[in-house]
């Protein structure tokens, strides 16, 4: 089995890029839900993880009903670049052991090849665990556009959370580049010859 990463800034298409390698029977684990998941203090995986955000930002990062609120997690990151490394330094280590979980639950049914989703691949050294990294890319404008449309953002918004993130890093670390720039056939054409060399040498 051989499992490949799949990273990306914001808006880059590396949802769609994943919707359709699953439309064609190939499996992704997507870490950015994993790390809601290690964190919601409703279920069995996530009440350690919780627990250890409270201790570290108290109330602050909650709602009402006594569940994290996001948007003020969030915030608080983009504000406070050392609250954003106490908060990677929670939840770096319980998403990589739910993924090697995962990696093993794969190779049990026999996957010949997977793929991880996520933005920070590379910063939490989950990379090194993979056969390599695949970066999705697009331009700075494709990506306002979809991010502004997709989630309702406003232009300045969108180009604090670009603030967050650093492509050059991602792409110092990728094998693989996937460019999201024209018609999403020629999109998923790139995705097709990137399977059809794989599993011919696997």
């Amino acid at each position: 089995m051989i499992v490949w990463g799949i990273t990306g800034v914001i808006g880059s298409g590396k949802s769609t890029a994943c919707n359709y390698l699953k439309s064609k029977g190939y499996p992704v684990c997507d870490a950015d839900q994993v790390a809601r998941l290690v964190v919601d203090r409703n279920t069995a995986e996530g009440k350690e993880g919780f627990a250890q955000i409270y201790k570290a930002f108290g109330a602050t990062v909650l709602n009402k009903v006594g569940q994290l609120d996001r948007a003020a997690l969030r915030k608080r990151m983009m504000t406070n670049p050392p609250d954003r490394d106490t908060l990677e330094a929670i939840l770096h280590p319980l998403i990589r052991d739910y993924i090697q979980n995962i990696m093993r639950q794969w190779k049990t049914q026999n996957v010949e090849i997977g793929f991880i989703e996520g933005a920070r691949l590379v910063e939490s050294g989950f990379h090194k665990m993979l056969a390599g990294i695949i970066i999705v890319t697009a331009s700075n404008e494709q990506r306002i556009k979809r991010l502004m449309k997709r989630d309702s953002m406003a232009e300045d918004e969108v180009r604090m959370m670009f603030g967050l993130q650093d492509e050059s890093f991602m792409r110092r670390d990728s094998k693989v580049e996937w460019k999201n720039e024209k018609k999403e056939d020629v999109f998923f054409k790139q995705i097709d010859a990137f399977l059809d060399a794989k599993l011919k040498k696997a």
